[in-house]
């Protein structure tokens, strides 16, 4: 059996009667005086008493349920000491009862013995020599308990401990247990901070000689994060004892034994991170500054497309041109038409790379797209001398879902290029319905010319911008190569596919399929508009440049609308506390004032101010910058350069919207 002596060196124990004695450990062993009665059980403690006088032991019952005692003895000749114990164990044993007997001292001594029913048990017998109350009555008295649960859960407890040890100590991470304010490391630790274990020993160590200065800091955020749990990984600087600065991510989490905590060395990670910070700084300043160039181009070139669209529309509208005069001016009204279109793609295709573009849903007739589209190209085809073919399908709907703006920019982009690359033959433009494999039903339009044909090797990047079949279509046929680079993104968006048939020198298919959603009813058909009746109206007119000025001013009275002109925002902001007008025509880039400040300033005024409607007139035309001047209170926006029938037909609009509230407002307060 094996044993162990837990008492180091006896000590006295020879008391007054009456107060509490103790063992060398501090442990309550009994009330001097006299002993327990015999027979005496206290839960799993076995009582047990040896008096000096005859050494007669006395074993309360609980000792015949977990050691087999010894027969009474008449004296200390006999051994007193239980029969299940190991010859050895007994005589240590009773070596520490005649020593408490000859010294007057205590003890503590633990062994092993077999209960009667042959099983191991741990057992821990305490003594100490107890003086009677007359002197004569004096004896070894104490308790032989059962610790073989506390001696098992503390073996099992310290194998585990040798166990996670060695776990962390096998970790390829830093791993550090902490328990009681003291660290055991591992070697990974060892190598990210360069210091050994008996450098680190506790956590004051560790904040002191890794964090420095900042170890007061961190040693608080250490403890509220060991207050909540640990609920995140802590990334801190460290200085290792080389002295070269690192970065380690700490985790911590609660075990039984203490605390855990994995440590990695991110220091590279950390520097990648600040480096794809820095770069996505640098492109977002990038974005910011395309955006800021494309809205100043735009606005820029739309400005002077006013003009030049605008008068040359005049023109146009005259009788009494000559024939080459009318030619010269038409050829003027197409190259800025083409040029306003070069501006539209470009904005158009930024939009689309920056996600800008929301898609609308509305009811729509593809019959009279496809008839609208194809009279958009008409004049194209005529001057080609070439002939245009359109099939609709009976089994199309007669009322679809869908952007019909969008899918008008689709069918024009793919009808003007299959025009552009035709010199003889035609253009076939196809719209039937499909039936997927998985039942689903599809819109598919198809664009088939007779022109040039694209070569194999091209036909893979076509759809890709700035991308033409070789470098000769551009100085022979123009085009900045965007068209069919957004068609394919506004297909995509729109849940579609796109793709093209081809061979050199026979003609190329263009087509595109799309999501067929049907509409519960036919769309109403507009009636076409004539002149817009404007008579008697009075607008204010808000813009500084002259040559829009005067365009627009003569567009506005040749429909009988009386005009007047304020040259910057706070003209207008005065003009309207001094004038009544039905509507207000702003342009928003001004000196002074500028369009979006004025209106703010309108709609503060009250009253009738802030009912009159108000319409953006300008060259800027970037979603976010349309939103800004809803925000200001504006109603809607006329894009530059200004379709004259698109501006008479908004003011109608909203000169009928406003004086239908007007009178609504007028009977309501009767």
């Amino acid at each position: 059996m094996q044993s162990t002596d837990v008492t180091s060196a006896p000590r006295s124990m020879r008391t007054p009667p009456g107060p509490k004695m103790q063992d060398p450990r501090g442990a309550l062993i009994l009330r001097c005086g006299p002993g327990p009665t015999p027979g005496m059980s206290i839960a799993s403690t076995t009582h047990w008493s040896i008096p000096v006088f005859n050494g007669r032991p006395d074993w309360s019952n609980a000792a015949y349920r977990t050691v087999q005692p010894a027969p009474a003895a008449d004296g200390w000749a006999e051994d007193p000491t239980p029969d299940t114990l190991a010859l050895a164990d007994r005589r240590r044993l009773m070596a520490h009862i005649r020593r408490a007997s000859r010294d007057q001292t205590a003890f503590t001594y633990k062994t092993r013995a077999k209960a009667p029913d042959g099983a191991a048990r741990t057992i821990l017998v305490q003594g100490a020599y107890i003086l009677s109350r007359d002197g004569c009555g004096d004896a070894i008295t104490g308790f032989a308990q059962d610790i073989t649960g506390v001696f098992l859960r503390k073996s099992a407890e310290q194998e585990t401990l040798e166990k996670l040890n060695g776990f962390i100590e096998s970790l390829p991470a830093g791993a550090v247990r902490v328990r009681d304010g003291k660290l055991n490391m591992n070697a990974a630790t060892e190598r990210i901070t360069g210091y050994k274990r008996t450098d680190l020993p506790d956590l004051e160590a560790w904040f002191a000689k890794l964090y420095g200065d900042t170890s007061g800091k961190l040693l608080r955020i250490y403890q509220r994060q060991r207050e909540d749990g640990f609920p995140e990984v802590v990334r801190a600087a460290i200085r290792r004892r080389d002295g070269e600065k690192r970065v380690l991510a700490l985790r911590a989490c609660e075990d039984p034994s203490g605390e855990i905590w994995i440590i990695n060395d991110v220091t590279d990670r950390a520097a990648l991170e600040a480096e794809l910070i820095a770069a996505r700084d640098r492109a977002e300043v990038a974005a910011a500054a395309k955006s800021e160039f494309l809205a100043n181009m735009s606005h820029e070139l739309r400005t002077q497309l006013t003009a030049i669209i605008g008068f040359t529309g005049l023109l146009t509208s005259l009788d009494d041109l000559a024939p080459l005069q009318r030619h010269w001016v038409t050829r003027v009204e197409e190259a800025g038409k083409s040029l306003l279109g070069i501006v539209n793609d470009v904005l158009d295709f930024s939009k689309l790379e920056g996600n800008a573009i929301t898609l609308e849903r509305e009811t729509l007739d593809p019959r009279r797209l496809v008839e609208n589209t194809v009279a958009l190209v008409s004049p194209q085809i005529e001057r080609k001398g070439i002939s245009m073919t359109v099939r609709v399908a009976e089994d199309v709907p007669a009322a679809l879902v869908g952007d019909l703006g969008r899918l008008r920019q689709i069918l024009v982009n793919l009808l003007s290029n299959a025009v552009k690359f035709t010199d003889e033959g035609g253009v076939t433009l196809q719209l039937e319905r499909e039936q997927t494999a998985d039942g689903a039903a599809k819109l598919k339009a198809s664009i088939t010319d007779t022109g040039i044909g694209i070569p194999q090797s091209a036909q893979s990047q076509i759809f890709q911008r700035f991308v033409q079949a070789d470098g000769s279509i551009s100085r022979r046929f123009g085009g900045t190569g965007l068209g069919l680079a957004i068609c394919a993104r506004l297909v995509a968006l729109m849940q579609g596919e796109i793709g093209v048939y081809s061979r050199p020198g026979e003609g190329a298919t263009f087509w595109f399929t799309l999501p067929l959603v049907e509409a519960a009813m036919t769309p109403e058909t507009a009636a076409d508009q004539g002149p817009v009746d404007l008579a008697a109206i009075r607008i204010l007119l808000v813009e500084d440049a002259e040559p829009n000025q005067e365009l627009i001013t003569t567009v506005l009275r040749s429909a009988g609308v009386e005009v007047d002109l304020a040259v910057n925002g706070a003209e207008a902001v005065e003009a309207v506390q001094t004038s009544r007008y039905d509507l207000i025509l702003m342009d928003v880039q001004m000196p002074i004032m500028g369009g979006v400040e004025a209106t703010r300033r309108i709609r503060a005024l009250g009253g009738a101010w802030s009912r009159i409607p108000i319409v953006a007139l300008s060259a800027n035309v970037l979603p976010e910058q349309v939103d800004t001047y809803h925000q200001a209170g504006m109603d809607d926006h006329l894009a530059k350069p200004i379709n004259p029938r698109d501006m008479l037909s908004t003011i109608a609009r909203w000169v009928d919207a406003a004086d239908e509230t007007a009178t609504t407002a007028s009977v309501a307060s009767q």
